[in-house]
């Protein structure tokens, strides 16, 4: 934890996470052999229990005790948060289905809503301008109540 920045945040600030530091994460655990598909595999040959846990969770539960959550249910039960936040219009609903469908691929979004809607695969599609005319200053709000509740124990 203290000679990788990224573990500390995973550990610490879950929600601060950005993709980069995911990225240099992954490649730094995969050169030591710590890819996810053998987490996984290893997980269900020790605990006869099939889990698609993503490489922060496996992190947090071997650093800090928490329980293995399947990955999707993490995601869906962020998102659940934010879709219950108010009652989105249909046009608002598809972004948030998109960001949702962005972080079953990659489970981060960024600390912040511009940093987040700034890389791909939203800045192709207008970015973090298009989604702040969409949705105001909650864009902000939606960002936070993901981040907050990817992670929590």
């Amino acid at each position: 934890i203290n000679e990788i920045p990224a573990l500390n945040l995973i550990c610490t600030r879950p929600k601060d996470l950005t993709r980069q530091d995911l990225r240099e994460l992954m490649t730094i655990l995969e050169t030591k052999g710590f890819k996810q598909s053998h987490l996984q595999t290893a997980w269900k040959q020790t605990k006869n229990e099939d889990i698609a846990a993503d490489i922060i969770s496996f992190i947090r539960q071997a650093a800090l005790g928490e329980a293995l959550v399947d990955h999707e249910a993490r995601i869906k039960q962020a998102m659940h948060k934010v879709y219950s936040l108010h009652d989105w219009t249909p046009r608002q609903k598809k972004w948030l289905e998109r960001i949702e469908k962005q972080l079953l691929q990659v489970p981060v979004l960024a600390p912040t809503a511009e940093e987040a809607f700034s890389e791909e695969p939203f800045r192709t599609s207008g970015g973090y301008k298009l989604l702040k005319r969409e949705f105001g200053d909650e864009i902000d709000q939606i960002v936070n109540t993901i981040n907050e509740n990817l992670y929590i124990s």
